[in-house]
């Protein structure tokens, strides 16, 4: 398969040969921009309009995907060949109920209709680990949690009954307890129905436990590919080593402080509620206390609407609390990473104009003063300044995420918050950035609030973790006493689900093998 920019553009992916038999489970492995999702595209015949596939062939079972009209794909798509996405709430339809969008797939797959269709839909969500079915099947797409919204997207891409299912990222972004659930869910599907997997993702370690093989991409083509504990134990090629050894985090950093500083931001008995509480729903944050010090690096744990992406918008004070108060000294900045970097950037601005909106308000610098600061920034999180003439529609997903960065430091912040900043990044860029964070850190005193589903995230970067459930702080304690000796229930869960299964730690012992060799 061998896919090309424009009439004589250049390849994109260059003699892909891949294969998924009736239950197997293929990880396809790389860093961003390597061609996994593409590869995905491909097979569903969904290709950008100015790509194009030069040679090769697709094929299910007997069908020429590469050769089937639009009308045939459309019978494929949803049907033989399910897609899990990475943002599943951009891939529903805003203004349909989650059971319409089962209900359209039961009826174009498998001929259901009405109260036939209703419930049937009903009890995918309900085996997809939805609670309350019947209502969730009532919600729009923005009324679920990013991890209701994954579910139901599982449920979905099964409805109609696949014989491949393509996953691209789809747990990315949920917590370790979500995940493994997900994950633990695909697993039994592909082993009680021959369903073919074919799951997409930056992180090795993610999938070690479920593979049956480990295919790597590098600059569209495949450099490795072979049994899962192999590829594990004994990787042969550069790229497959350097994200082994990235997705374990293996070093344990130098840079962390011991001692705490003056407070730098202070969270006093706040409490926040939204529109949907007032229904006898929770609060989404209530009567939580919190200090970050100057010089910390606090680490924020807790499940999908746990309340952490609301302390952070409450801590930069993008919201309000309904009572109590958050503090911070006279003339301290504080600046956040945003979780859902599709959304923080104006669709409508070049990058550089969006970079440089917030300098304008620095009355002082001068245009090459501003350019130069944009430079360095780009800089410091290891991208091309030819991005800058670019719009966010252009970018991949972990380039958008990298600038939300490079713009929230353009600003020199005293406190920076960093939800899910990483998320969307591959391990080996991860790496890069939480090492990045960690030199700003102690380079320019940053203090730092890093909230992540990743256990490995916030034990490689914390020096306290605060764990957040049901909206309540439920635990605080610093990192080793934390993982070692978790006191809440919920945090023994958390530390629970992040522990190695034996195939991520024979992972880890490569990596360290590895790390141990350079």
């Amino acid at each position: 398969m061998r896919p090309t920019n424009g009439p004589k553009g250049r390849p994109i992916l260059s003699g892909v040969n891949l294969s998924v038999a009736p239950g197997e489970f293929v990880a396809l492995v790389g860093a961003s921009g390597s061609g996994k999702t593409l590869t995905a595209m491909s097979v569903l015949g969904l290709l950008p309009p100015d790509v194009r596939m030069a040679s090769g062939s697709i094929r299910l079972g007997g069908m020429d995907l590469d050769r089937a009209s639009e009308a045939e794909l459309n019978r494929v798509r949803g049907g033989r060949i399910g897609m899990l996405f990475q943002q599943p709430k951009r891939m529903f339809n805003p203004r349909r109920r989650v059971a319409s969008h089962l209900e359209e797939t039961l009826r174009i797959h498998r001929g259901l209709r009405g109260e036939e269709a209703r419930k049937h839909a009903i009890e995918l969500l309900a085996e997809a680990g939805l609670d309350e079915p019947d209502r969730r099947a009532k919600a729009y797409p923005h009324q679920l949690s990013g991890g209701m919204a994954q579910r139901a997207m599982i449920a979905t891409a099964l409805a109609g009954q696949p014989e491949l299912l393509l996953a691209d990222e789809p747990t990315s972004s949920l917590d370790k307890v979500l995940e493994r659930q997900i994950l633990d869910m695909i697993d039994r599907r592909r082993r009680q129905d021959a369903l073919g997997v074919l799951y997409i993702t930056h992180d090795l370690a993610t999938v070690a436990a479920y593979a049956d093989r480990i295919v790597v991409m590098e600059s569209g083509r495949i450099e490795e590919a072979g049994p899962t504990a192999d590829v594990l134990g004994n990787p042969q090629k550069a790229c497959t080593k350097k994200l082994l050894t990235a997705s374990a985090l293996v070093s344990t950093p130098k840079l962390r402080p011991t001692a705490q500083g003056r407070p730098a931001l202070a969270l006093d008995s706040v409490t926040k509620r939204y529109a949907e509480a007032k229904h006898g729903s929770r609060p989404a944050l209530e009567r939580t206390s919190l200090t970050v010090h100057k010089g910390e690096i606090l680490g924020v744990l807790g499940q999908s609407g746990s309340g952490k992406s609301t302390l952070a918008r409450l801590a930069v004070g993008l919201e309000t609390p309904d009572t109590g108060s958050v503090t911070r000294p006279p003339g301290t900045k504080v600046q956040i990473v945003f979780q859902e970097p599709y959304d923080a950037f104006d669709p409508r601005m070049t990058i550089r104009s969006s970079l440089e909106a917030p300098l304008l308000q620095r009355k002082d610098d001068t245009s090459s003063e501003r350019a130069e600061r944009i430079r360095q920034s780009l800089h410091d999180v290891g991208l091309d300044p030819i991005l800058l003439e670019k719009y966010p529609g252009q970018c991949s997903g972990g380039q958008l995420q990298r600038l939300t960065i490079a713009r929230a430091l353009l600003m020199d912040p005293e406190v920076l918050i960093c939800d899910e900043a990483t998320s969307a990044l591959d391990s080996v860029a991860q790496r890069n950035v939480l090492d990045l964070l960690l030199r700003l850190h102690k380079d320019r005193g940053l203090s730092l609030v890093v909230i992540s589903h990743d256990m490995n995230v916030i034990r490689y970067m914390s020096t306290r973790v605060a764990v957040l459930y049901q909206g309540a702080l439920v635990e605080l304690a610093g990192t080793d006493s934390f993982f070692g000796r978790p006191r809440h229930e919920h945090s023994r869960q958390l530390v629970s689900a992040g522990l190695a299964s034996p195939s991520e730690d024979r992972l880890r012992q490569a990596a360290v093998h590895l790390s141990a060799g350079t």
